[in-house]
């Protein structure tokens, strides 16, 4: 059965081996919203070698005997080699504090499966297939002139099948675009980058208003998802936006659990789909096509048979490799995402 949870990230879905992943991400428009981020301080020690002091006295031991001369250059030698000696050693036990610390951390698991689970390219092969027949019938739709009805009362003009919030938000200000997260046509939340299609009333939302922050929250949560298949190949559930959070609910193979030493490379994983600045791509698929889509997850049959009637269809959202069924709307691309911490796993 799956509960609700506040601030945290759920992660798995079998009565024996349920798991929640939870976690939390700072928005990019306020810097100071990163409610759970964590901080860790590291201090390195500087080695440095012993060293011959050579001073006046210099001139006394010139003059001193050639044995003299041979005790003072083998001590020189003596040190300067026990100095190298404890270099060495320092530079060994570096290397083995590193691989334990590594160890510690879960890197001794491969950070992501090599190769790739093989239900990404499965879905990606019907999300392309699918996506050409719509963006075939889109290039066949009238690109009619359109009015678009700001808050302030200010019309502008757009085309029909073009024209998006983006678009148009770009127009005003740059400012405004970045610190933008999601739109709103005619009172129904809509993706910046999706088309308008008529004329419409349009608003724009930021990290601040609250379905602005549950949508920042909600993509956030498709980024761990995605880290979560890349590493384990698991089976997701659902990944929905909490109060201040974001959790995925998720099956690993053989009900493996996840452990506190795959958070960090968890977090590895996320921050390289944030790097990519992954888009958001948005679809809509027939009930048959995403019952062969999720055809390797029994969590998403279920949700689709029981959900989605028969004869109707639903949205499905693409990032990087991760496609998810999914009503939307999102933020424009993973890049938005300026912070990523794993808080908490239950089982």
């Amino acid at each position: 059965m799956l509960s609700s949870c506040s601030r945290y990230s759920r992660h798995l879905i079998t009565p024996a081996t349920t798991h929640r992943l939870a976690r939390s991400c700072r928005s990019s428009f306020r810097p100071a919203l990163a409610t759970s981020q964590i901080t860790i301080a590291r201090t390195f020690t500087a080695f440095y070698p012993a060293a011959c002091n050579r001073n006046h006295t210099m001139d006394a031991v010139n003059a001193a005997v050639d044995g003299v001369k041979d005790a003072a250059e083998g001590v020189k030698n003596m040190v300067v080699s026990e100095a190298q000696q404890q270099q060495s050693q320092q530079k060994k036990q570096q290397k083995k504090d590193k691989k334990k610390g590594a160890q510690e951390d879960g890197d001794a698991r491969p950070l992501e499966m090599t190769p790739p689970p093989s239900y990404i390219d499965d879905r990606n092969k019907i999300f392309d297939r699918v996506k050409a027949e719509y963006d075939a019938w889109v290039a066949e739709q009238p690109r009619d002139d359109i009015n678009v009805t700001m808050p302030d009362g200010k019309v502008l003009v757009g085309k029909a099948w073009e024209t998006s919030p983006a678009e148009i938000t770009r127009g005003i200000s740059k400012s405004l675009f970045e610190r933008t997260v999601i739109s709103k046509v005619d009172g129904e939340l809509w993706d910046l980058d999706r088309p308008l299609e008529k004329s419409c009333k349009l608003e724009l939302l930021d990290f601040e208003h609250p379905e602005g922050k549950k949508v920042f929250w909600h993509s956030s949560a498709h980024v761990l998802g995605e880290a979560c298949e890349r590493r384990f190949g698991c089976s997701l559930c659902i990944g929905p936006p909490v109060e201040d959070g974001f959790y995925y609910e998720m099956a690993l193979p053989n009900s493996e659990p996840v452990l506190e030493s795959d958070w960090k490379p968890l977090e590895k994983v996320a921050e390289k789909a944030i790097k990519e600045k992954q888009t958001f791509e948005r679809l809509t698929l027939k009930k048959e096509d995403l019952l062969e889509m999720f055809s390797y997850n029994k969590y998403k049959q279920h949700i689709i048979q029981d959900k989605i009637p028969d004869g109707t269809s639903t949205t499905v959202y693409r990032c990087g490799p991760l496609i998810d069924l999914c009503r939307g709307p999102h933020i424009p691309h993973t890049g938005r995402i300026k912070a990523f911490n794993i808080m908490k796993v239950r089982i």
